[in-house]
């Protein structure tokens, strides 16, 4: 005979009609499944539970819709759905529901014997009217969350987090997930590494997004929002985003509305954040910033939509300032592999601190542009603007100190006569020959050019003269 993997609660005593408790007859239903797996169905009804259901693995529960097969938890004390150790559970169609009020959570999937939670796969359900969290998984791996919907909970929609100062929980994907109207975050991340969140919302919540922990790294979050988040106080002030502590987190295209607080915020020493494409749109009267990056944390803003100002400290690159510039913290590379040092911000007018200062070419191989110099009785060179510069004499000259070099820097000079010739030049005293080129006594026929090229010693504050070549 057959053996049958599909377990109706009907047919262990399951009412479904919202007043008879169905515990007992749920629970049994879910024990018939054999350790190999199967399904427990439940028709469509209201399933009153007086005491927490126990999962187990390689289990399915499934109903015929999330709004039409509904778990009713009764107690205020007891968890809707609880597991330990659990590999391979799939929850669909499914609604879990509280009393409204107390000290219970939705579901609550711990570990004991376990490193992980492995394998869940929640589809098209909802938690709801929990007086804790909704939502409660101890380092899941390898799991998928679509269209599952955590609301109206006293404490997080979700909180998806490893073993904190050990184990992160890994590889989980939530596409289009909704926390909506809980006391303190819709998602509280903590401890979790290469996850991503596409499609997600949170509504109405102390913290949309709380990211957070020393262990959580590489989290994206891709087209995802946060509306009317709710200041309630005690370090849930309705922030939008809130990322402590975490390495690697990015939000791609992210949205929040009416926001009362910081739509974005980058602290607790959070490095690489990468926020890209962030449209802010009509935060409240209240709201203090748009983003706000803390001292210590380093993050990179492209192309920011906000409304509210910018709050940026730390190790901050900006590119589009809202006023189509680019912020530069540090250094940057440039063409012909020249760099520059300094803070820069690209507007249409920047002030003369917001100039980067050029320094020398980090690549021997690259053939700059020559730099003109003005003739002058004492001819300046500013070392940071190139390492060839060209010159023609309309009399006797001077060579004037470099100013801005760069230790181990190679200038070379073109040296031209003009129309007239015979033209001399001497060096400023920060130029020194030895016995290979012993002197720099200029070509005199009109029109011709010498070069001489030097290298910058910055311990003896010397130009080092390696080479004079006459007669072009």
């Amino acid at each position: 005979m057959a053996t049958s993997y599909w377990f109706n609660v009907l047919d262990y005593g399951a009412t479904g009609n919202g007043v008879t408790d169905d515990t007992t007859a749920i629970q049994t239903a879910i024990n018939a499944v054999p350790s190999s797996g199967g399904t427990v169905v439940f028709p469509a009804g209201t399933y009153k539970t007086s005491s927490v259901l126990v999962a187990r693995s390689n289990l399915t529960l499934e109903g015929v819709s999330d709004g039409s097969s509904v778990i009713a938890q009764s107690s205020t004390t007891a968890n809707g759905l609880t597991g330990s150790d659990i590999t391979r559970l799939t929850i669909q169609d499914l609604t879990i529901q509280g009393p409204g009020s107390g000290s219970g959570k939705g579901i609550v999937l711990t570990r004991s014997a376990n490193p992980a939670t492995v394998s869940l796969a929640f589809a098209r359900m909802t938690v709801k009217f929990f007086g804790d969290t909704g939502i409660d998984l101890s380092n899941p791996i390898v799991s998928t969350f679509e269209g599952v919907t955590s609301a109206n909970h006293g404490n997080h929609g979700w909180n998806i987090h490893g073993v904190s100062g050990g184990a992160a929980g890994t590889s989980c994907s939530f596409t289009s997930c909704y926390a909506d109207t809980v006391t303190n975050a819709g998602f509280h991340i903590d401890t979790m590494a290469y996850c991503s969140f596409v499609g997600c919302a949170a509504d109405h919540c102390g913290i949309g997004y709380e990211v957070t922990g020393v262990g959580t790294q590489g989290i994206s979050f891709t087209g995802c929002g946060a509306e009317s988040a709710v200041n309630r106080g005690t370090g849930y002030n309705g922030y939008s985003w809130k990322i402590n502590a975490a390495i690697g987190v990015g939000l791609y295209n992210s949205f929040t509305y009416d926001s009362p607080n910081i739509s974005i915020w980058v602290t607790g020493a959070a490095r690489a954040v990468s926020i890209l494409g962030f449209a802010e749109n009509t935060p409240t009267v209240s709201a203090v910033s748009s983003v706000k990056v803390d001292a210590g944390c380093s993050a990179t803003l492209g192309d920011v939509s906000n409304v509210k100002p910018l709050s940026l400290a730390g190790y901050t690159n900006v590119i589009n300032d809202t006023a189509g510039g680019t912020v530069a913290s540090g250094f940057v590379y440039g063409s012909n592999s020249a760099y520059y040092e300094g803070n820069v911000s690209t507007t249409a007018s920047p002030t003369s601190a917001e100039h980067l200062t050029r320094k020398d070419y980090v690549d021997a191989k690259v053939d700059p542009a020559p730099v003109t110099l003005t003739d002058a009785a004492t001819i300046a060179t500013n070392a940071a603007l190139g390492s060839l510069f060209r010159v023609t004499l309309k009399g006797n000259r001077t060579l004037g100190t470099p100013t801005n070099p760069t230790d181990g820097q190679r200038i070379t000079w073109e040296l031209i006569q003009d129309a007239t010739g015979s033209r001399a030049l001497i060096l400023s005293s920060a130029f020194a020959l030895g016995t290979t080129v012993s002197s720099t006594t200029l070509t005199t026929t009109p029109n011709k050019r010498d070069f001489l090229t030097a290298i910058y010693n910055a311990t003896t504050a010397k130009w080092y003269v390696i080479n004079f070549v006459k007669g072009y």
